[in-house]
């Protein structure tokens, strides 16, 4: 009894280690989640004209200046970027289907102009180094006050404000792909709100009702600010206020991007 019992605890370990380096390998492997095309017209894109995709920047979409009581409409919605002249790569409706309105490989147009304060030198350019993703779905009073009136906005039911859990989800599985994919860091120096790109008195998006820690992420970015005091230094300051680093000899970088790269990444 006692080879017996030593025999199928000797295979249960092996069948144990087995299942548990499957599991560790199907955690990472990041498949593409499912993804229903939806291709707007080509010529609301255009060429990335080789830039590298570096950020992902998130905005909502909803028809609730025209249409209190019916803001979610998918194809209505995607006519609105068209007669717009916007675009974005990929839209969350509200059940959290993905839809790809843009190839990954063009530029869509949905960042329009704007800075990082601790990438300046990508001023007016995210177009360029971005996706974009829209989610369907209604801010707070304080981010929707710059697009309609406050009759406008009471008259929005409840359950149309903010985000679904089903949309939290999908937007899991496509940051992991994407981030996977290209190469993202997963922080909030590189998955960005409009709002973080453009000022809140132009772009709120995705709002006071769009939660980060959903995905991961805290809700602001705590990024480095940089600041040049002499020809070779640079003054790195983080802008949730936790660190300063002063880092010598930054003539040794080759670009700016480097800089950012090796002290915050």
């Amino acid at each position: 009894w006692g080879f017996l019992l030593q025999f199928v605890m000797r295979k249960a370990m092996i069948i144990f280690t087995t299942i548990a380096y499957l599991s560790n390998a199907l955690v990472n492997l990041v498949a593409p989640p499912m993804i229903v095309k939806k291709l707007m017209p080509l010529d609301r894109s255009s060429e990335r004209e080789g830039a590298d995709i570096t950020h992902i920047l998130l905005h909502f979409s909803s028809l609730c200046v025209l249409d209190q009581k019916n803001p979610y409409d998918l194809e209505k919605q995607i006519q609105i970027y068209v007669d717009a002249e916007a675009s974005a790569h990929f839209l969350l409706d509200r059940q959290g289907v993905i839809y790809l309105l843009v190839a990954e490989s063009r530029k869509a147009w949905h960042a329009g102009k704007g800075k990082l304060r601790w990438a300046p030198y990508m001023e007016d350019t995210l177009n360029f180094h971005s996706i974009g993703i829209e989610l369907m779905g209604i801010g707070s009073w304080e981010d929707m006050k710059i697009f309609m009136t406050k009759e406008q906005y009471d008259n929005i039911e409840k359950k149309d404000l903010g985000f679904t859990n089903a949309q939290y989800r999908s937007l899991n599985l496509l940051l992991n792909y994407l981030i996977k994919k290209y190469d993202i860091p997963r922080d909030r120096c590189h998955i960005l709100g409009h709002n973080d790109w453009a000022d809140n008195e132009h772009r709120t998006d995705p709002g006071h009702f769009f939660f980060y820690s959903k995905i991961g992420l805290p809700q602001y970015p705590t990024c480095l600010l940089y600041t040049s005091d002499a020809a070779d230094d640079l003054l790195c300051v983080d802008l949730g206020g936790r660190r300063i680093i002063k880092k010598k000899n930054i003539k040794q970088f080759k670009s700016p991007y480097a800089q950012v790269q090796t002290i915050y990444r």
